[in-house]
């Protein structure tokens, strides 16, 4: 079984200083919600509508799509056992992200295949 991870960073107009945040989707089993509410509104230059927020497509600065074997939270657990006990090193989503032994990026194949099938939202 395969686990999705959208990582979404946005533009913040909370304040007059420019901001960025990310948006963190974890552990999703079924990509396909996620494909007609946040990747084809994304592919199609629309506005996405989260459960708590509506995200214009101008202010989203990157978004990558990670696929991993097990639960973020499973991976992270298991690279933490390996540190050294003396470590005062702490592992995160991006460790994990970031090592193409434990995720890797689907982002351009999902995109792809969007373009390919012309799919509409």
């Amino acid at each position: 079984m395969s686990y999705y991870h959208i990582l979404i960073e946005v533009n913040d107009h909370i304040s007059t200083i420019e901001q960025t945040r990310d948006i963190e989707i974890f552990d999703i089993i079924e990509i396909q919600p996620y494909l007609h509410s946040i990747l084809l509104p994304y592919f199609n230059e629309q506005l996405i509508e989260l459960e708590d927020e509506n995200l214009e497509f101008k202010d989203i600065l990157h978004l990558q799509v990670k696929q991993t074997l097990l639960p973020i939270q499973d991976l992270i657990e298991e690279e933490q056992r390996l540190l050294p006990s003396d470590t005062d090193i702490t592992i995160s989503a991006y460790e994990i992200f970031n090592n193409r032994d434990l995720s890797q990026d689907v982002t351009t194949v999902i995109f792809d295949i969007l373009e390919a099938a012309k799919l509409e939202a």
